[in-house]
């Protein structure tokens, strides 16, 4: 069995030298510098989604922001089941 430590292809708008050179970076990362850029990407994309919400729903209030969230990581369905007050708010 064949354990895959990186990807196994490149994207197709990158150069094979820039990927070999990212993913010799990423094997150079102690496995908690790893774990703390993963933590600092999803705390970036959730600060993005957030922003988002309050963005195209400037009257909402931190309630329905959170509603909104909600709404687009579950889907309206399973956030009206869980959540009532979710009903007619939009991601």
């Amino acid at each position: 069995m064949t354990v895959r430590r990186n990807p196994s292809g490149r994207p197709a708008d990158t150069p094979d030298h820039v990927w070999r050179r990212q993913m010799d970076a990423v094997r150079a990362r102690t496995v908690p510098q790893r774990l703390e850029e993963w933590r600092q990407l999803n705390e970036a994309g959730a600060v993005m989604e957030e922003r988002s919400v309050r963005m195209r729903h400037p009257d909402y209030d931190d309630s329905e922001v959170f509603l909104g969230l909600v709404v687009a990581r579950y889907g309206p369905e399973l956030a009206g089941e869980v959540w009532p007050e979710s009903v007619g708010i939009e991601p």
